[in-house]
């Protein structure tokens, strides 16, 4: 259990302990031995030198764990360790435990591993090809998911088009690039299994884990100590069940901590998507129709990559009125490394698409790209094409306000290799579908004479400043200064059930609850409160008529969302953030470099709850984007990671980042926490369009394909170059 109330501090002088610095006693040291190999047969596994070194404790293969098929997912294609067959370069063949880390390097440079190398695919459109090597047997065409949504009559639609633009793009594998590499201590006792682990979906971890293990969910328990960024790549990991059996075998706790190379190589980065995207408009330029189909890559198992892929086809959809919508998804299986959720979850892919399109209409109907956007975004009060009801929606007032900041009427007389260019976003608080049981929060709120306040939560702190928004939230109702509320998570044992944080749901569904908590603590308090005196004075009365409790009070918030039908339509999320986003670069035409050289930034996510934080997530945001769109590549040939160090894959520094400017257009939404929308990944959903076709505006060349390096820069400019010349 975490005491968040000094976080920040701690954080700041180097106090805060993550799991790399937690010791347990008579604690070993764990290790994965990993296939060389994209697909191979595993023919023979020595295991005897290994364990004749001094030190070494325990050795697993795949015949020593449970042979039980299961995953995070409907789709159950999930390992503890490899039997038969390496289905990706990194997969874990041999675990170890030893005493030190020098008996268990020794211990794995022991095992002798023979392989039959396999006919092995890297391309999803490839593999989905019948004569395509087989990743899961039984899986036709190497497709685990297959999306197909269609409202309205496309064809006619876009028959009947005055103009229609078709282009296919495509978005890249990027590395989360988290500070803290994943890491995971694992302890057996009477009780069962105790993870130490930095997920931020503990209760849905535990469901896995107890799976994998064939135990009951009881006894199973995770403590999530402090977390060093995740960014979607710290949900579920094979790491924290190979602790875990390590630790059953050797009678003793394990720690695995990856190295930065290890955690890089068998990582599991953004889901790269290609998207063939079509849309229609009339010659007044209202949409008419939308057609897409989308082929992602899986990597060798199924992680979180089917949301991903079910937001791709679908979310933009809810941003404006298309007339008429048609996606297809293929979820592919290739031999690399498991794909999965990153901030934005394909939402932010598929936004890089649809934001491209839409400029490209603009430019041949001649008219500005920021009035094309106002006049077909959605509206408060309608009900979109897949059935979200929206409450409250300012993006009308967004795309004034980054117009006024960036001062749009400049775009039409830059200099020569300047660039302005404009995307718009939307985004979810909370997705009934991520847990069709449940969805919603729970809280407990409880109160000391003397005005301190403790809020135990399901919910999980990433460093994105939830303890701070649930603070602020319970002196706001308790009407007690922020600093006195502490805010305590982390623990599947100990703290109120929590789906985790993820689909932006923190703030308004975990917030839902401890506003909730916090109104029962008061109505708990009312009857020994004397008019206006302060609450702790209520809460000594209390304590003095109840045998010296605190006083205490729990809630249960469930939204009135709807879970959408087997056609998609819905009302998925209590309420629904916007976002207009301005980018302005210039570009070397010698070099293709290209420098983000101002951001400005409109956000309609309801009441600000925590300014300073939100403030942090938009500039944050904006950052990972500018690396995604220009320079963070994890490349990948063969299989084989190429670049798995922090040297060689390109993060975004300071130098790259450039002043922003952010305004908040603040209305109260109805389904919110005093009016509170969601905030996080919708910051990062335009980033990517808005740099993208500020490139293309500069260079009268758009590229199709991320990232948009110096030399895919340099290579449009020189197509484009040639194009002009005269045959």
């Amino acid at each position: 259990m975490i005491d968040f109330r000094s976080d920040e501090r701690a954080k700041l002088s180097g106090a805060t302990r993550y799991v790399a610095d937690l010791q347990l006693d008579g604690m070993l040291v764990g290790g994965v031995v990993r296939s060389p190999h994209p697909h191979a047969r595993i023919v023979r596994i020595d295991t005897s030198r290994a364990l004749a070194i001094p030190g070494v404790r325990a050795v697993l293969t795949g015949a020593d764990v449970p042979q039980v098929v299961f995953g995070p997912t409907a789709v159950k294609d999930w390992n503890i360790l490899a039997r038969e067959r390496a289905i990706m370069i990194g997969d874990e063949i041999v675990a170890i435990a030893a005493t030190d880390r020098r008996a268990l390097a020794a211990a794995l440079a022991a095992i002798e591993v023979e392989y039959e190398p396999l006919p092995a695919i890297f391309d999803p459109e490839l593999a989905m090809r019948e004569d395509a090597p087989a990743i899961h047997p039984g899986t036709e065409r190497n497709r685990p998911l297959h999306v197909k949504v269609e409202r309205g009559d496309v064809d006619a639609a876009l028959a009947g088009a005055h103009l229609v633009v078709s282009r296919r793009y495509t978005t890249n594998r990027i590395y989360q690039g988290y500070l803290e590499p994943n890491a995971v201590i694992a302890r057996w006792d009477d009780g069962g299994l105790t993870l130490f682990a930095p997920s931020h979906i503990p209760t849905r971890a535990r469901e896995t884990y107890a799976a994998a293990f064939e135990l009951p969910l009881e006894q199973v328990r995770i403590v999530v100590p402090p977390i060093g960024g995740s960014f979607g790549g710290k949900y579920v990991l094979k790491i924290h069940l190979i602790a875990a059996a390590l630790a059953r075998a050797a009678a003793a706790p394990v720690k695995i901590v990856q190295d930065r190379t290890d955690d890089m190589e068998a990582a599991h980065p953004r889901v790269p998507i290609v998207t063939e995207i079509r849309i229609g408009v009339d010659a007044e330029g209202n949409f008419v129709g939308k057609d897409v189909v989308v082929y992602a890559d899986a990597g060798s198992r199924v992680y979180w990559s089917p949301n991903v892929v079910q937001t791709a086809c679908t979310r933009p959809d809810n941003l404006y009125d298309f007339g008429a919508v048609r996606a297809e998804g293929h979820l592919v299986y290739t031999n690399q490394s498991p794909t999965t959720c990153m901030r934005g979850f394909g939402n932010a892919e598929a936004l890089f698409a649809v934001e491209n399109v839409i400029d490209e209409i603009a430019e041949q109907l001649g008219i500005d790209p920021a009035e094309l956007r106002r006049k077909n975004v959605v509206r408060p009060g309608e009900t979109t094409i897949h059935g979200w009801r929206i409450s409250s929606c300012e993006l009308d007032a967004c795309i004034s306000e980054v117009q006024r900041l960036s001062r749009w009427e400049r775009r039409a007389s830059l200099p020569r290799w300047r660039g302005m260019g404009i995307a718009l976003a939307n985004h979810v608080s909370g997705f009934r579908p991520i847990d069709p049981r449940f969805e919603g929060s729970n809280a407990v709120a409880r109160i000391d004479a003397d005005g301190n306040v403790e809020i135990e939560t399901g919910e999980i702190d990433l460093g994105q400043g939830l303890p701070g928004a649930y603070a602020a939230l319970a002196a706001r109702v308790l009407g007690v200064e922020t600093e006195r509320v502490v805010v305590r998570s982390g623990d599947t044992g100990l703290m109120p059930y929590g789906i985790g944080t993820l689909a932006s749901r923190a703030t308004v569904i975990g917030g839902g609850a401890v506003v909730q908590a916090c109104e029962a603590l008061l109505a708990l308090l009312a009857p020994y409160r004397d008019g206006d005196a302060p609450i702790a004075r209520a809460a000594g009365a209390y304590g003095a008529a109840n045998g010296g409790n605190r006083a205490e009070a729990s809630a249960r918030y469930t939204p009135d969302t709807e879970m959408p039908d087997k056609r998609g339509y819905g009302n998925a999320s209590p309420n629904y953030p916007f976002a207009a986003h301005v980018a302005e670069v210039e570009v070397d035409p010698l070099t293709g470099k290209v420098r983000v050289v101002g951001y400005w930034a409109a956000h309609d996510s309801g009441t600000i709850v925590n300014p300073v934080g939100a403030r942090s997530q938009v500039i944050g945001a904006i950052a990972q984007g500018i690396g995604w769109v220009l320079m963070e590549d994890l490349l990948v040939g063969g299989g084989r990671v190429a670049n798995p160090s922090m040297m060689d894959y390109r993060l975004p520094g300071s130098d790259d980042v450039p002043p922003v400017e952010i305004a908040f257009v603040e209305t109260p939404d109805p389904n919110g926490p005093f009016g509170a929308k969601s905030l996080s990944e919708c910051a990062i959903d335009p980033v990517a369009a808005a740099v993208s076709n500020a490139i293309a505006h500069a260079i009268g060349v758009r590229g199709c394909d991320l990232p948009l390096t110096p030399e895919r820069v340099w290579t449009l400019l020189a197509s484009a170059r040639s194009a002009a010349v005269p045959a």
